[in-house]
């Protein structure tokens, strides 16, 4: 009994002793995450050529039905418009609204940026905030679904969410599910 006594204090001293390392504490104040998010503002306005989509083949019937039975790349696939929507929810500027331009043809597009410490305080590269891209059609409207419509969002430009690499460098989009792998953009 006297030694369970002796081990449990000495136990109790030794650990008591100890202090945990914080390390690296990330800021996480509201006004830093705002800084940030109106830094990407000009990296991400403007109008863009989707110079390279690489898309990974998938085995679901909505690609087989595109024939992408292989990873392929397309080039000078589309153009991108965007500009930071008129309304914003929050003191942030994270909603975007824009256009995509495919085959002659423009299609609505927003998404709302979702960032964090994590993120912000990154030195480099990597991603800088994550979105999902979705139509922008005025509510209340509706439409008859084209053919063309239907593929961007199979293959996951609409409807997918995305990691945003940018400041440093062109605008690069990661799919993070679905066909689309990468988006490399220029700058018109």
């Amino acid at each position: 009994m006297k030694s369970k006594l002796l081990i449990t204090l000495m136990s109790a001293l030794l650990f008591s002793q100890c202090s945990v390392d914080r390390g690296f504490v990330p800021k996480v104040d509201e006004q830093t995450r705002i800084e940030y998010l109106t830094k990407l503002v000009p990296h991400i306005t403007g109008t863009f050529d989707m110079r390279k989509v690489q898309i990974k083949r998938q085995n679901i019937t909505p690609l087989a039905e595109f024939k992408l039975d292989r990873d392929t790349t397309l080039t000078d696939f589309a153009t991108l418009t965007l500009a930071l929507a008129p309304v914003q929810y929050g003191s942030e500027p994270k909603q975007y609204e824009g256009e995509v331009r495919y085959k002659a043809k423009k299609y609505p597009v927003r998404f709302d940026l979702i960032t964090g410490p994590w993120l912000y305080n990154q030195k480099g590269k990597g991603s800088k905030a994550y979105f999902l891209v979705q139509y922008n059609y005025p509510v209340g409207t509706s439409h008859l679904v084209e053919d063309e419509e239907r593929f961007l969002e199979q293959i996951g430009l609409v409807s997918g969410n995305f990691s945003l690499e940018t400041m440093s460098g062109p605008m690069i989009w990661k799919g993070s599910e679905r066909a689309i792998e990468q988006i490399d953009f220029v700058r018109r």
